[in-house]
């Protein structure tokens, strides 16, 4: 029969990805996740394999809560360009706001290891796919209204939207203050506008 495990597994993967999240994946010791999981090497080992898998269910779990989070931020029925702008300041704020600065667990571990982690290059490909489908449903419905300019389909600008708020999110990692990222916001809002029908906000 087996052994009821001890700890939380739900728990721990949570203190993992934090300390993932703060030290990325080549900074992060297994001594380290022992320290700040409170669990034994042989529970690490016997839950996830090892540091490898556990880093990916990390990720994992911290896109589904990211997921939760850009779906809560979009459900809205206010126009097309106040959403995107909202989620776009809220983003930044979140980001800012943040005492460690520690950006986006997805760039991070993209700019750390997608070169050469085919893993979590698949989970960092589902990750943009993901949110540009949801850019491109709001930026269609944009397009309808004539918020948005119709220079290029929706799924292309979503692309360009999704490079945007990546861009955001490694500059809020550094000395960027929440203006100076709102206007970069806010310049590429503009690019989505209808010129023609755009009026003062």
């Amino acid at each position: 029969m087996a052994r009821t495990k001890a700890f939380d597994e739900q728990q721990v993967l949570d203190k993992a990805l934090n300390l993932f999240w703060e030290k990325g994946y080549n900074g992060t010791s297994i001594q380290d996740l022992v320290d700040r999981l409170g669990i034994n090497r042989a529970s690490i080992y016997d839950t996830w394999g090892n540091k490898h898998q556990l880093y990916l269910a990390s990720l994992a779990r911290y896109r589904q809560h990211a997921s939760h989070w850009l779906l809560a931020q979009i459900r809205s029925d206010k126009p097309a360009r106040e959403i995107i702008q909202s989620f776009l300041y809220n983003t930044i704020e979140q980001g800012v706001n943040d005492e460690k600065r520690k950006g986006c667990f997805v760039v991070n571990s993209c700019t750390e290891l997608a070169n050469q982690d085919i893993d979590v290059r698949g989970m960092v490909k589902e990750n943009r796919e993901t949110m540009e489908k949801v850019f491109s449903a709001i930026i269609q419905e944009g397009q309808e209204t004539g918020e948005f300019n119709t220079a290029a389909d929706s799924l292309t600008l979503a692309k360009y939207l999704y490079n945007t708020v990546t861009g955001l999110r490694v500059s809020m990692q550094g000395d960027s203050t929440i203006e100076e990222l709102k206007a970069v916001a806010d310049i590429s809002l503009s690019t989505l506008l209808n010129t023609s029908n755009q009026t003062n906000s």
